[in-house]
Order: structure tokens, then C-alpha cells, then sequence
């Protein structure tokens, strides 16, 4: 049986259209997962710090984005869906999806969730180290207690409301 000309001709741009619209599904591309870097973390009602939380995301935890909104992120986690500061997450830009690079490979240089968080609020350990050495006066067991004390997301969300704070 012989093939007709347009058939072969066409061919051709039938696969790379079907190769195209492949690389360009969100199926193919695969959602975007970020873990969550920052302690006491919940998913919010709204993209706005005094949204109704609706369950706790503990540090760690990756998340599934659904879509963004700013510095918001949608996400998803156990079956819930709601939103996210990206402040939470040790990744400082809005998660990009790249099909390219999931299919051929792309060079991702790996950092520890802590380092990052540190450095994204100017404190890495090279600056603790410094601000140890010029006060050793300072007891960081104080700071780090501090940084231990954990507070009820829904007493939070009574302060805030309570006080008139418009996050």
C-alpha cells in the first residue's frame, strides 16, 4: 500500500506538535513539591497572614503547589488545600516548573533547608559565629528557647483579631 506524499510530509509536524503539547502538560511536568523550612507553619484560608488556619504543616514537611499568588503559594498537604507565605519555605523564589529540565536533566545544587532559612533573614553561620565572638556576654541558650516556644495557631488568630493587627 503506498502512502500518500501529504501524509509523510505532514508527519512530521504532527510529532512535533504532539511532542510540543506533551512538554507543555502539567501531567508531564509534574507538580512542583517545596519543603517546609520555617517551625510553625499551618495551611491559611486566605493568602494573607490572618486567614483561618486549617491544619498544621510541621517543618519538613513537602507540599504539593497548586498555584501562586505573589508570595503566596497554594498548596496541598495531607489532603488539605490552603495557603502558604513562600517565607516559609527554604526555596526564596516562586517554584518555576521546568519540563525541560525534568526530561534531560538539570544541574540542582542542593542546601541545607537550615542555611538557607538563616541566610534569607541575613544570618548565616559565619555572621552567628562573628555576633558570638563579639558578645560573649550573650547567652544564646535565652535565644534558643526563645526560638523553641511554640504558639496555638487558633490563639493566634485570636490575637490578631482581637487586636485589631492587619498582617
Amino acid at each position: 500500500m503506498k502512502v500518500p506524499a501529504w501524509w509523510i510530509k505532514s508527519r512530521g509536524w504532527l510529532l512535533l506538535l504532539v511532542l510540543a503539547a506533551l512538554l507543555c502538560s502539567p501531567a508531564l511536568a509534574g507538580a512542583e513539591t517545596m519543603k517546609v523550612s520555617q517551625a510553625n507553619q499551618s495551611l491559611l484560608s486566605e493568602p494573607n497572614f490572618s486567614g483561618t488556619p486549617i491544619a498544621p504543616v510541621p517543618t519538613g514537611a513537602e507540599v504539593t503547589v497548586v498555584t501562586t499568588s505573589g508570595d503566596w503559594l497554594k498548596v496541598e498537604y495531607q489532603g488539605n488545600t490552603g495557603w502558604m507565605h513562600r517565607g516559609a519555605f527554604a526555596q526564596a523564589e516562586t517554584p518555576k516548573i521546568n519540563p525541560l529540565g525534568m526530561l534531560f536533566g538539570g544541574g540542582v545544587q542542593q542546601t541545607k533547608s537550615d542555611e538557607v532559612a538563616l541566610a534569607g533573614k541575613g544570618f548565616t553561620p559565619e555572621v552567628e559565629a562573628s555576633y558570638r565572638q563579639k558578645h560573649p556576654e550573650m547567652n544564646f541558650a535565652l535565644v534558643d528557647q526563645v526560638e523553641g516556644f511554640k504558639v496555638d495557631s487558633a490563639k493566634l488568630q485570636t490575637f490578631i483579631k482581637d487586636g485589631g493587627l492587619n498582617p
